[in-house]
């Protein structure tokens, strides 16, 4: 495998794209690329922007999304245009896909079809990871992943990011090919024998007892051990619910609910996004009726060590195997969080992998993975407020 990065911070959108793509393609000399991962800012989201880096790639596949900001080994952006050119050996392959309008379907349905165009020609041959991108406002996220995992297998290796804007939460973007999408999802299968390390951390802890959801769909608690389930926060933090609403974001960074997973070893995290007239929460993925939860608390320290324990992890799965590249999918709710310090858990990913390794990565509205990091045993979870980290080895 050889991998190339290219990154351009130019105002002018076409010239940024010229120049991204143009460092990467010299980066791969002769070497002909077999898929484009393209990720940029939100003012980057023009179709033009597109088409140019489609003319220059020729008509191999392109994969990626948008973002509040671009991580590379030289820095953290939050404007700018990052691509990765990726060049498998003979004997490994890929197929992309992608699925659109997913909110007018069911995730479930969406999930399904994209599992189905991803399997599609792969069925009699070894697959090993898939890597896909989703609009970070869709409602049904968990089912989109389950569907998913219909078709690819429940235990199979599935690592995504969801789309992000600039905290507008407005619209998101996801790129496939010559195609601008929103609400959508798209992915690649990677097969014949990819080695990779993965981990995934956030680094809160919990908060009092832990308590019980007595009435919930889908992404909405209606009651919480028998009570409006907004009474967890306004018993906890000593505040109304006018009051809570107004400073849901900062609260749900740093006070979110913990998913108790028996035979896991963390807790999986849900922002709480709004809270409705009938104190109902509503959650950014699902949380399911009798699920066991704690009351979460987080802070700069525990979000800098768990960057750091996500990192370790990912290099134990290389098996000794030096790393070709390094992508991360770092939640938006970290950035808010660490400020200033988000350039110290840059500077955590390199210490682990190098400062020369091509490193690429985005602040999102959800990861998905799995949460045993060991041989990726059990499914793949939507989660919130993690530190997602892939690290790549060929074959």
């Amino acid at each position: 495998m050889n991998v190339s990065f290219g990154f351009s911070q130019t105002k002018d959108h076409i010239r940024a794209a010229n120049e991204a793509v143009g460092q990467a393609m010299i980066g791969l000399g002769n070497i002909p690329a077999d898929l484009a991962i393209i990720f940029t800012t939100i003012e980057f989201t023009h179709p033009l922007v597109l088409k140019t880096a489609n003319n220059l790639l020729g008509e191999i596949p392109i994969l990626g999304c948008s973002t509040l900001g671009i991580m590379t080994a030289k820095g953290i952006f939050k404007h700018g245009f990052a691509i990765l050119l990726i060049a498998l050996s003979r004997q490994m392959f890929l197929n992309v896909a992608s699925v659109k309008d997913v909110n007018k379907k069911t995730g479930l349905i969406a999930g399904k079809e994209l599992g189905e165009k991803l399997l599609y020609g792969c069925k009699n041959v070894r697959r090993n990871l898939s890597i896909i991108f989703s609009d970070g406002l869709i409602a049904d996220a968990t089912n989109l992943i389950n569907g998913l995992q219909e078709n690819l297998g429940r235990s199979f290796p599935l690592v995504g990011a969801g789309a992000s804007d600039n905290f507008t939460f407005q619209k998101t973007f996801q790129y496939f090919n010559k195609e601008l999408l929103s609400a959508s999802c798209c992915g690649a299968l990677f097969g014949g024998g990819l080695n990779f390390g993965h981990g995934i951390k956030h680094g809160w802890k919990p908060l009092g007892k832990i308590r019980s959801v007595t009435n919930s769909h889908g992404n909405v608690i209606r009651e919480i051990d028998g009570r409006p389930a907004v009474k967890l926060y306004e018993d906890y933090l000593a505040k109304d619910a006018s009051e809570l609403a107004r400073e849901l974001r900062r609260i749900s960074i740093f006070y979110p609910i913990g998913i108790y997973l028996p035979g896991e070893r963390e807790y999986l995290l849900r922002n709480v996004i709004s809270i409705k007239e009938d104190g109902s929460l509503v959650t950014q993925g699902d949380i399911a009726q009798d699920s066991k939860i704690r009351l979460m608390i987080g802070t700069k320290d525990s979000c800098l060590q768990a960057a750091a324990e996500s990192c370790a992890d990912a290099k134990k799965n290389l098996m000794g195997q030096k790393a070709r590249f390094v992508m991360v999918f770092d939640s938006a709710s970290r950035f808010s969080l660490l400020g200033r310090q988000c350039v110290r858990e840059l500077e955590i990913i390199k210490e682990a992998f190098g400062e020369e390794l091509p490193l690429i990565g985005i602040y999102t509205y959800g990861e998905q993975a799995p949460l045993k990091s060991l041989n990726y045993l059990g499914r793949s979870y939507c989660h919130n407020q993690s530190i997602n980290v892939l690290a790549v080895g060929g074959q």
